[in-house]
């Protein structure tokens, strides 16, 4: 089995990490950014006075309400575009579970599928490298094992 993908960064360049690590603050910092009225309303509306931003009663009731008007519309189109394409999916698709996966393919088929013995097959999955010569018609009639795993 695959490692997990939790575990996956840990087999990644350093250069890749940091870069991934950076990218994350970065994005964080622009959400905090964003966000920063939100928080001092919200801040403001419980009796702390943030030092930045609005305040709860600098706000009009008509600007937050068309403000949360525009939020909702963006909601509503986004949940939109993401149910109509789910449907898609599932009229075009059906019921075919994609992301099953796929059976193992025992030595036997392998060795049926291309004309091999069990030994030849079990030393073609040992190998790092090999080579396959294969007639006019594709069908393979040679195979030599080079440079065998330890």
């Amino acid at each position: 089995m695959s490692d997990l993908i939790i575990r996956a960064s840990a087999n990644r360049h350093p250069a890749v990490r940091m870069l991934d690590g950076i990218l994350t603050v970065g994005l964080w910092t622009g959400y905090f950014y964003l966000m920063k009225d939100v928080f001092s309303v919200t801040l403001s509306y419980f009796g702390v006075s943030a030092p930045w931003g609005l305040q709860f009663d600098d706000i009009a009731a008509i600007s937050l309400r068309k403000s949360l008007q525009s939020y909702a519309f963006v909601i509503i189109i986004n949940a939109t575009v993401f149910i109509s394409w789910a449907l898609y999916n599932q009229i075009r698709f059906g019921s075919r579970n994609r992301r099953r996966r796929s059976d193992r393919v025992s030595a036997a088929e392998t060795g049926e599928f291309f004309d091999l013995t069990a030994d030849q097959v079990d030393a073609c999955r040992a190998a790092q490298r090999m080579v396959m010569v294969h007639d006019k018609a594709g069908a393979l009639i040679g195979c030599d094992v080079l440079n065998m795993r330890s």
